[in-house]
């Protein structure tokens, strides 16, 4: 069926029924020099407003400072410098994102509202999100390894014009690292860095090996390892038992260069997780300001992803088509959990993933604009499982699913086309429109209520479109004022209409066939500035929803637990306010702080049988959040020293969901805190860097909203960082 286009502007839908599509995924990835001599004093700075350039993260390869939507980078610079415990932590300080814990191992962000399979993530364009991702928070972003990333490019709100379902809260692309030849001849370098923490008296080690092999071709590998102990919060609570786990990685690339402006690059990415408990839900979970433990007396998962990758660019193509990208790519995720209940019933489950995927990106000039267009295809293949034992030991029951559908399959598709328009004067326009195709196929699906096998099998189509633009301000471009819409989409998947495993609050989800696609809209404005000695930007969003699925009680029992199913929603929206500066302040401090406020609401069943809905707050929107920083870095530089602050308001505006998942969410909701941070990092000799922090200064007792565990109480952090 075709989506309804605009829930604003019946218009604007109009205006792109009438595209032929043809479209893309994310844009090239740009190619990593040889380094490996240690960032520059100029270099080493925080996540910057407006880094110099986004290639892979727009077909048009802007500035960011010139996007007609709101962007956030992490650099390689703050990698290096801060060494983050898992990459959702490196976005933690970011405007308009919240990084929720459900354990020390599980972490995912919160962006703009959304979460788990409503955020996209992609390594160098490749979607790691899959057809088993499921709804609220999940672990998955966890099982990229952050030593393993050059930088990260956050794209906010609605991009499935770009990227296709999945992308409603925001979209970020993780850049590997990776060789690049350059010059004549053969060399060698490396690297070597260690983290250890106080807080969980962890481990983290990390060696590295690049090499320019001929004139042509490079290689990189590189393996890391870390080993994470219970993890101690602020005093009153203190060490938190079943936190701890151990997690490895290994990453190779190989590049070989076809020519000055092409290339073909060869990836590979391997990373295992084991013994990660969600002990919230157990016996051993808190009871931090009247949240309650749960009554399993084991929850732990195990975790294997591994991606391999093919991938083609050309920077200046002869004819027609000016620069072009394209990728193939197979990826496997699979997931084991071990719960044993607190009757002595054991029960082992698990699902694991193939995902081949492709995707071609093109683009074009004429005189009617810049052009970007391409196409996607993915293919999920589930196999899901799960044993059941007595307390005795013996088999009692080998069912017919896992967690998700057995012997299922899953496509995605999409083309689209965006047009950056000749420039009219002081105004940019960006017009872009999408096809989508979703099919699930599942064949060995369990019946909630008679337990037999039954099969399932549906199809979505939908057309999403964006109009975006820019109008610079000033004889030397120093402000920009940007806006537009933009629509998303996001087809049901396997979790949503075939889960059969724990949800939230202890209960069980069953599942749901006859779901419809979500859509969304959002309207954004903003300003920036760029001047010599500071910059800032202003950005108001309002995304309207429609059709979002959410969990809703039957009123029934299964397998013990109360039941919930999935439907669709009725209307709902989020809306907020970011801000971000930056400031020079003579002669080598800077001061950079971000604000976030943000509400949404939507409308809910209060019963599956029921035909009423209900509005209420949107589940786990982030509380007011502010970061402040004061930084002294003299040139040249060989240290720095920063001082740093964050704070989150109370977030009492409670879901139905978040009301009864009292493992993780206080009854009043999430008390607010005030965290500061010491950090300072010194360069003894060129490859040598070294980084020291004290972070949670006063030792504060406090959980991000939402999450399954405390933050770390005070914690030492110590690294280095030795390249070669």
């Amino acid at each position: 069926m075709l989506g309804r286009f605009s829930i604003f502007a019946p218009w604007f839908g109009t205006i792109f029924r009438r595209l032929a599509l043809p479209a893309t995924v994310l844009a090239s990835t740009v190619a990593q020099p040889m380094p490996h001599p240690a960032p520059t004093a100029a270099e080493a700075t925080p996540p910057v407003l407006f880094p110099s350039l986004i290639v892979s993260a727009t077909g048009f390869g802007a500035d960011p400072f010139q996007m007609p939507f709101s962007t956030s980078v992490v650099t390689s610079d703050w990698f290096n410098q801060r060494l983050p415990r898992t990459l959702p932590a490196a976005l933690e300080e970011l405007p308009g994102l919240m990084v929720q814990k459900s354990s020390s191992a599980q972490s995912a962000p919160y962006l703009r509202g959304f979460t788990g399979f409503r955020t996209l993530l992609l390594v160098d364009g490749i979607r790691l999100n899959n057809s088993v991702f499921r709804e609220g928070p999940n672990q998955y972003w966890g099982t990229i390894d952050p030593f393993a990333i050059s930088r990260l490019e956050v794209i906010k709100g609605p991009s499935s014009v770009s990227f296709g379902s999945d992308a409603v809260g925001g979209t970020v692309n993780a850049i590997s690292v990776g060789p690049a030849p350059v010059g004549t001849g053969s060399r060698a370098g490396g690297r070597a860095a260690y983290r250890y923490a106080s807080a969980d008296d962890s481990h983290t080690t990390r060696l590295e090996a690049t090499g320019q092999i001929h004139d042509r071709l490079g290689a990189q590998l590189g393996v890391s390892y870390k080993n994470f102990h219970d993890l101690r919060a602020g005093r009153g609570t203190g060490t938190q038992p079943r936190t701890g786990y151990a997690e490895a990685a290994a990453d190779g690339n190989l590049t070989y260069r076809l020519g000055e402006h092409a290339r073909l690059t060869a990836l590979w990415q391997r990373f295992t997780q084991d013994d990660a408990w969600r002990t919230h839900s157990t016996v051993f979970g808190g009871t931090w300001q009247g949240t309650r433990p749960g009554n399993d007396l084991q929850r732990s998962l195990d975790q294997r992803r591994q991606l391999f990758a093919v991938q083609l660019h050309a920077d200046q193509a002869a004819g027609p088509v000016h620069k072009f990208h394209v990728s193939l790519s197979h990826q496997t995720q699979q997931e084991d959990q071990y719960r044993l209940r607190h009757d002595g019933r054991r029960e082992d489950s698990g699902f694991g993933v193939g995902t081949l995927g492709a995707f071609v990106q093109a683009q074009s000039r004429s005189t009617l604009g810049r052009w970007v267009y391409g196409g996607d295809l993915y293919r999920d293949r589930v196999d899901s499982h799960s044993v059941r034992h007595r307390a005795d030991g013996s088999l009692a029951q080998v069912d017919i699913q896992g967690p998700v559908a057995d012997d299922a399959t899953y496509d995605l598709a999409g083309a689209y086309v965006e047009n950056r328009l000749p420039r009219f004067g002081p105004l940019d326009v960006i017009l872009g429109g999408r096809y989508n195709y979703a099919a699930a196929d599942a064949r060995r699906v369990r019946d909630p209520v008679t337990g037999a096998v039954k099969g399932l099998a549906a199809d979505w189509r939908s057309l999403v479109g964006s109009l975006r633009g820019v109008i610079h301000l000033g004889p030397e471009g120093r402000h920009n004022l940007f806006a537009g819409f933009s629509e998303a989409f996001r087809a049901p998947n396997l979790s949503d209409l075939t889960r059969f495993d724990i949800a939230e609050g202890g209960q069980i989800e069953t599942p749901a066939p006859g779901l419809k696609p979500e859509y969304f809209v959002t309207g954004e404005a903003g300003w920036r500035t760029r001047q010599e000695r500071w910059s800032a930007t202003i950005a108001w969003f309002r995304t309207a929803i429609r059709n979002q699925i959410i969990r809703t009680p039957t009123g029934a029992r299964v397998d013990g637990l109360a039941e919930v199913t999935k439907r669709n929603s009725g209307a709902g929206l989020v809306h907020g306010l970011e801000l971000a500066a930056s400031v020079q302040l003579p002669p080598a401090w800077t001061l950079s702080g971000a604000l976030t406020w943000m509400e949404g609401e939507l409308d809910y069943f209060p019963a599956a049988n029921s035909s009423l809905l209900v509005r209420a707050p949107l589940s786990r929107v982030m509380p007011v959040t502010g970061h402040l920083a004061l930084r002294w870095e003299p040139r040249p530089a060989r240290r720095w020293v920063e001082f740093a602050v964050s704070a989150a308001g109370r977030q009492d505006r409670l879901a139905p969901g978040d009301l009864v998942d009292t493992e993780r969410i206080p009854a009043g909701g999430t008390p607010g805190y005030a965290i500061g941070k010491v950090r300072a990092g010194w360069r003894p000799t060129p490859a040598l860097t070294l980084t020291a922090a004290l972070e949670n200064v006063t030792d504060e007792d406090h959980r991000i909203h939402g999450s399954g565990l405390n933050e770390p109480g005070r914690n030492l952090v110590l690294a280095a960082d030795y390249r070669f």
